[in-house]
């Protein structure tokens, strides 16, 4: 089945933020469920500099039609200035795993 469903990647510097975006955007019913993955390690370049550090990193299920603003909220939310936050279309999934999510995202 073609979903129309999206999945939203995004890191946290602490579990505690993540849980605490991620309640409210349960709150607001702009997602229906979120993953976090545990700890990883990041490296990047920022402002010239190799930088590696631990982060979270989270999976938001959400709507196609409510992934900008979950984005947009997300950015407001996080506390990096410069947040990764990518939209990963799904291209299919199950029927009743769609009809849930879309049930949830209001």
């Amino acid at each position: 089945m073609i979903s129309q469903l999206s999945l939203l990647y995004t890191t946290f510097p602490h579990k505690e933020e993540a849980i605490t975006v991620i309640k409210d955007l349960l709150g607001r019913h702009l997602i229906a469920c979120a993953n976090i993955l545990g700890p990883i390690t990041s490296l990047y370049s920022w402002e010239g500099r190799l930088e590696e550090n631990q982060e979270i990193a989270v999976l938001l299920k959400t709507t196609s039609e409510k992934a900008q603003e979950v984005i947009d909220i997300l950015q407001d939310l996080h506390s990096y200035d410069t947040p990764a936050i990518l939209e990963i279309p799904v291209g299919k999934t199950a029927l009743p795993f769609c009809e849930w999510v879309h049930k949830e995202v209001r």
